[in-house]
This record gives C-alpha cells, structure tokens and sequence, in this order.
C-alpha cells in the first residue's frame, strides 16, 4: 500500500477538522483580547457576590438561567476569571456544536464534500459573531450544544433516549430559556430523513411537547421575581422590531456580507460590502436555486425545525447573538443542499472557497470592531480609580451619553462601556465600592448647571464621590 496515498485520503476525509484544530488557538486567542460593555456588566454570568445568590438560580423577571446564574457565582469566588473564563467556555461549546454537525452530517450519511462544508460553515459563519464575541454568550452557547446534542443522541437512537432527551433540553433550558424550543426538534429532523410511520411520527412528537408543558408548569410553581424588562416589552409589540429581526436572523445566517459596513454609519464602505457580496452569493444562490427544493419533504421539515427552534426569539427579540440558535440546523441544510445539487464537486468547492474568503473578511472587521470598541471601558475605569484615589463605599456614576451610533455589540459608545460604573467593580477586584447608582443625561440638552445639580443633591443623599464620564474625559467630584 502507497503510504502517501494513505496520509493523502485522510487528510481529504478529515480535512474540516484539520482546518478547525490548526484555527482554534488563533480564534480562542482573539476571543480572550475582548473586554466587557454594556450589559455584559449585567448579565447573570458576570461575577455575583450577592449574599442571597439563591435568588438568581430561581427564574428571576422574564428569564429563568440557572446555568448563567452559577457561572456567575464561579465567577464571583475569583472575578479574576471573568471574562476570559465566559471566552473559553462559550468556545469550547461552539467547537463542540462544530463536532456534533460533523457528526450528524457522516449519520445522515452525506457525502464527504457535503460533510466538510457543513461543518466548516457552522464553524465560521457570520452567525457566530454574536456569540463568538460577546462576554455574555455563554447561554446561547451552552443552549445550542444541548439542544443540538439530543438531536445528534436522537438520529443515534440511542438506549434510553427517552430519558437523556429530556435531560439534554432540560440542561439546554436551564441556560437559557429559548432552549426549550428544542424539545420537538429530534423527531422533526428525524422524520425529513427517514420513513418513519406518521403514528410514531406524532407520538413522539407529543413526547416532545410534553417535555416542554413539565418545564412550564415548573417554571410557574417555584418561586420567582416579577418584573418586565422595557426593552423586551417594546420589541414584542413594535412590528419593526419583529422584521428587522427575521432580517438579521436570514441574513447572518446565510449571506456573508460585511454588516457593519451597510448599517453603521461611521464604518459604511459600500466597496466592502461590494466585495463581501460578490464573493459569497454565488455559493448560496446555487444551492437553493434548485427547481427541486420546493417539491422536497425534507427541506420542508428541515426548514420548519430551523423556524421553531428560534421561534421564542421570533416572538420576542431577535438579535445577532439569538440567530446562532438556528445555525446547527442551517448547517444541515446546507449539507442536504450540497446532497441535492446537480453540480460538480469542483465548482462547489470553488464556490465554497469564494464565500470563506468572504467570511474571512466579515468576521476579522467585526471582531476588530468588538476589540477596538472594548478598550476604552479599561481606559476610563482605571482613570476613575486614578482621580477616585482611594476606596471608596458609596459611589454615583453620570454619564453623557455619547454620539457614537451604536451597532450590537461590534460598536458601543463610550459611556456604555463601562457598563453605568460597574466597571469600577472589576478593576478594583470587586473590593469597592459596595454601590454604584447611575444616571445618563443627553448630550444635545446637557449642561455644567444640570451636572452640578445632580452631583449636589446625590452627595447630600450620602454619596461620597460623582463619577462624571464624557467620552473619555474623567471627572471626578467628592464630598466634602
């Protein structure tokens, strides 16, 4: 036997995976330059050092997250973790969501071509920017492993799936909440595959259901907080939200084109979303520009499960980070896709080459841009500490709000970076001060007289120093 001929198939049959692990110190490596902004600062997995943590492992106002909640405690017995610890753990879960697509992917027994493509779309598409680059992604992340793995266990048919399926959406759910949209996904991927009986089909089905009906009457039986978050409420009923939601959710998913450079006005360059464009439509168009798709069972159900397992998101907020909850499935229509079509392996791969290219492009800007916009919270937070001088209990923050547009979590403003003075918190360790209050003023209405009075009247309620932050600029007043 030829043994370069050997290493040569193995290489060809592996290749996805060779690509990902030769990638992954690089890309673990970019993750960990990002620092917190916004409500990073607030989110449950960020250090906790409440006394009564309990309260946050119960559902706490529109969320139920229990596995943010105790990373937030692991957090919180070392803050030193955070967020590099949030970093590691949100890519170890998306390189293991990478394995399960390859894995599923060779269960369906697709071709090669189609399995290695699947799998490296999965791995780098712009979808994954907002998990990818956020500190606060951990339960999206988490969420999609699971759900994702009871639907590789299910097409296994494993012993006792009936078991491990509900623990794998119960673990999903307990990250986040929208987790539970997987618990009728198995048997829906399961039956666009495989001729199953429409008795057995059902059966099941209602199986699934009833693993999120037990997860509902849970949630409503223990003990919980009320309160609405105000954003969340005016995305429900503002039908803009909603369509620029299912466009986000489509086109992160599908199409790599360079986003920052259309919506945000101080990055636009139609040159590079021109570019990004050209390179990556040709391979998405020939896929699904088939005259057979709309007569084909499986794509249906296909597309049905990758709808429904986002659906509480459709319902509520879709953002940039919630799109990644699809992509799993995505995946699979791409291989099934590349299953279908009709032209050769060469074109496809060129193609395919064209679109990475593309990608490459997309996600190198936007990470450049959460690294970039992450930087100043270090700047400012340590010029606080600087004029602060010494530490300190009670502490009020304001901030003028900053004219830089916002765009996810790719570009924030300055005064968002430091998360309303919770920044304070981190870079001291945690140590001080014990509170921090907030108040933002506009920037076209502000004035020094405003300023001062807040400053005045907050100082008298006990405060013993004003945090002023205006963009970088730092002032700093104490009382007397």
């Amino acid at each position: 036997m030829d043994i370069n001929l050997t290493t040569t198939s193995m290489y060809k049959k592996n290749i996805s995976l060779i690509f990902i692990v030769i990638s992954m110190p690089f890309v673990l490596a970019s993750m960990l330059q990002i620092l917190p902004t916004f409500d990073d600062w607030t989110t449950l997995s960020s250090p906790n050092r409440d006394a009564d943590f309990i309260q946050y492992f119960l559902p706490y106002g529109m969320t139920w997250r229990p596995g943010d909640a105790l990373l937030g405690y692991i957090n919180g017995i070392n803050p030193i973790f955070f967020p590099s610890l949030n970093h590691i753990l949100i890519f170890l879960t998306h390189i293991g969501s990478t394995i399960l697509v390859y894995l599923i992917t060779k269960t369906l027994k697709f071709k090669n071509i189609a399995i290695h493509i699947a799998t490296v779309f999965f791995y780098i598409s712009p979808c994954v920017l907002g998990n990818l680059l956020s500190c606060d992604a951990t339960n999206q992340s988490f969420a999609h492993f699971f759900g994702f793995l009871s639907v590789y266990l299910y097409l296994k048919n494993i012993r006792y799936i009936y078991l491990i399926w509900p623990i794998c959406i119960y673990l999903s759910a307990a990250f986040k909440d929208n987790g539970i949209a997987w618990a009728i996904i198995p048997p829906i991927i399961n039956y666009a595959f495989y001729p199953i009986k429409k008795k057995k089909f059902l059966n099941n089905l209602i199986f699934g259901f009833g693993i999120a009906i037990v997860y509902a009457i849970t949630r409503l039986c223990i003990p919980h907080h009320i309160f609405v978050n105000a954003s969340y409420a005016d995305d429900i009923v503002s039908i803009f939200s909603h369509i620029k939601g299912i466009v986000t959710w489509i086109g992160y998913t599908w199409f790599s084109v360079d986003y920052i450079s259309i919506v945000h006005q101080p990055s636009r360059n139609i040159f590079l979303v021109g570019i990004t464009f050209c390179l990556s439509f040709p391979f998405i168009a020939y896929l699904w520009m088939n005259k057979d798709i709309l007569k084909n069972k499986t794509i249906w159900f296909l597309v049905i499960a990758f709808t429904l397992v986002v659906s509480p998101n459709l319902l509520i907020s879709m953002t940039i980070m919630n799109a990644y909850g699809s992509l799993g499935i995505a995946a699979i229509i791409l291989a099934y896709l590349i299953q279908m079509t009709k032209i050769s392996q060469q074109k496809i791969m060129l193609l395919f080459v064209m679109y990475m290219l593309s990608v490459i492009i997309v996600d190198v800007h936007h990470w450049y841009n959460a690294w970039q916009t992450s930087l100043p919270e270090k700047r400012i937070s340590q010029e606080i500490i600087r004029k602060t001088g010494h530490p300190i209990d009670k502490a009020y923050c304001i901030l003028i709000r900053d004219d830089y547009p916002k765009y996810s979590s790719f570009c924030v403003p300055k005064d968002e970076t430091i998360g309303w003075g919770r920044s304070i918190w981190h870079e001291t360790g945690y140590r001080w001060p014990k509170l921090v209050n907030d108040t933002t003023i506009e920037r076209d209405t502000y004035s020094q007289k405003e300023i001062q009075a807040i400053a005045y009247k907050v100082l008298q309620e006990g405060y013993e120093v004003v945090w002023i932050v205006n963009k970088e600029h730092v002032e700093v007043i104490k009382n007397k």
